[in-house]
């Protein structure tokens, strides 16, 4: 072979290992890149889950936040709205206290307001001793002290008085307790829970009277005013199915009213223990017999 065929062969041999390890140093970059591009990708894959997870997290704990806060928010107003509903029964057993403290410990007293409306402050007054007293009951937005002056002239929703007799038979016959024989030959009507009621009618008046133990009760109603006695004795029948009267030492009475004032206390109930009465005024029939029930 000639010298200078040797030559241009070694020569093309050189310029086709160059090109060689070009092709092979873009390659491995190219590879390279690729990975890295790979590997961001996968990083920022996982950085985005990482802020999906975090934001998970965080909008859980803000749901969590929020149902505690809610809760705590339901806890408090439940525990707000508890504590309201007492305000006006721990008033009247403050008030109650101080009667007690004044005129003995042996005396009885109504222990509910009769009342729901906490946004009415119920207010005391008295006159009396442990033997005879009238307690006077009002209500307001603001409360007043325990029997302040003013309340002398204000309107009652209610009052409880002790009277004490001589003797028991003078007591009992200051109820006003009716037999039901009295009621003989009169209509009837049928109240409710196996009662009946008989109506007198008379002058333009009508008087529906029945018994229920040791009391006997009387509503009355104009009927000039077309007045209708009926469904006022069924709402009471029905009261007394829900709340306990105390129970008369001999004899107890009850009077309503259909034609209901707010200045007028014409619903009454009255019983005796020996020798002394006890009378609930109210001018609703509903606060009569709530407050009456817890008489004690």
């Amino acid at each position: 072979m000639k010298k200078g065929t040797v030559l241009g062969m070694l020569a093309l041999s050189l310029i086709l290992a160059g090109c060689g390890n070009n092709s092979s140093k873009s390659s491995a970059s190219t590879s390279t890149s690729r990975t890295s591009a790979v590997k961001s990708d996968k990083k920022s894959s996982t950085t985005a889950s990482s802020k999906v997870s975090s934001n998970s997290v965080v909008s859980s704990t803000s749901s969590n936040s929020s149902s505690n806060e809610a809760t705590s928010s339901s806890t408090s107003y439940s525990s707000s709205t508890s504590v309201s509903q007492k305000t006006n029964v721990q008033r009247l057993a403050q008030f109650n206290a101080t009667l007690k403290s004044n005129m003995g410990t042996g005396i009885i007293l109504p222990n509910n307001p009769g009342y729901s409306n906490e946004n009415q402050k119920v207010n005391v007054w008295y006159e009396g001793n442990a033997a005879n007293f009238t307690i006077y009951y009002s209500s307001d937005s603001n409360g007043q002290e325990f029997n302040a002056t003013n309340l002398k002239n204000v309107t009652s929703y209610a009052t409880f008085t002790k009277k004490t007799y001589a003797t028991a038979s003078q007591a009992q016959s200051a109820v006003n307790y009716r037999t039901i024989d009295t009621n003989n030959g009169l209509p009837t009507v049928n109240l409710g829970y196996r009662l009946t009621g008989t109506i007198d009618s008379g002058a333009g008046q009508k008087y529906l009277q029945w018994n229920e133990g040791r009391w006997s009760f009387t509503v009355h109603a104009t009927a000039v005013n077309n007045e209708d006695p009926t469904a006022t004795a069924k709402t009471v029948v029905s009261l007394l199915e829900e709340y306990y009267l105390p129970a008369p030492n001999t004899q107890g009475s009850g009077s309503f009213n259909v034609a209901v004032s707010n200045d007028q206390l014409n619903q009454t109930l009255t019983w005796q223990n020996n020798n002394v009465v006890y009378t609930i005024r109210a001018n609703s029939i509903d606060t009569l017999i709530r407050m009456a029930a817890t008489v004690k």
